[in-house]
């Protein structure tokens, strides 16, 4: 047996429900509420508000990836100007998001995947040495769309250890048009999904991103729990 492999654990995820949904759930909503009145990006005001809160709030580290003037904040600020400067090339990225729905199918993570892809070109245009922020773009664009997964080290180490790669788990042909890195990430994410479901669960994408938090703090220690 490999000790390095974690199960899904019903009773876990449903106490990370619980756990989210009393301590952070209100952040979130906030921040879904933020997105969909402000959805498109014809407004700088509007991006600015979005980039500022949620970039701040999950610590995206986008601002360590775009060289800055010097000024406060110059990075962010040029990170705003540079999507109201593609506004009708986002415009059209984002509302073929809105029409993916919370359910999850193979159809909608291929989308998800390109569109994310997308979306990472147009800021890599701005990053140092042509980082790609799709850490930054998963969750820019999740509270846009609620079924969109979001990376960072945190869920990608849990996952990782959750669902182990495996041929099978290729249910659509890769792109070039995608992040290979995030193709890996949502098909181990849609395999974890469909498992929560078999184990009778009603499943969140937000639930399961919450979960992968919880697994990955409980495999670093409890030291590096918050």
């Amino acid at each position: 047996m490999n000790n390095n492999i974690v199960k899904f654990s019903s009773k876990s995820f449903l106490k990370s429900c619980t756990q989210y949904s009393k301590n952070w759930e209100l952040t979130d909503q906030t921040l879904y509420n933020l997105c969909q009145e402000n959805f498109d990006h014809s407004s700088l005001n509007a991006i600015n508000a979005k980039l500022w809160i949620i970039g701040r709030t999950y610590a995206t580290g986008i601002e360590r990836k775009i060289p800055t003037d010097g000024n406060q904040g110059g990075s962010l600020t040029r990170l705003a100007q540079q999507l109201y400067k593609k506004r009708n090339t986002i415009n059209s990225i984002f509302q073929k998001l809105s029409n993916i729905s919370e359910s999850l199918n193979v159809d909608s993570l291929r989308d998800i995947s390109i569109l994310h892809w997308k979306f990472t070109q147009i800021i890599k245009q701005i990053t140092r040495k042509n980082h790609v922020p799709r850490s930054f773009a998963s969750k820019y664009m999740h509270f846009h769309c609620p079924s969109v997964p979001i990376y960072d080290n945190y869920a990608a180490r849990a996952l990782k250890k959750l669902v182990p790669w495996r041929k099978e788990l290729l249910v659509f042909d890769k792109s070039p048009n995608m992040d290979e890195e995030y193709l890996w990430h949502i098909l181990r994410f849609w395999n974890l999904y469909k498992t929560a479901l078999q184990n009778g669960n009603p499943v969140k994408v937000k639930h399961l991103d919450f979960y992968l938090l919880c697994v990955a703090e409980k495999l670093a220690g409890p030291k590096n729990q918050k």
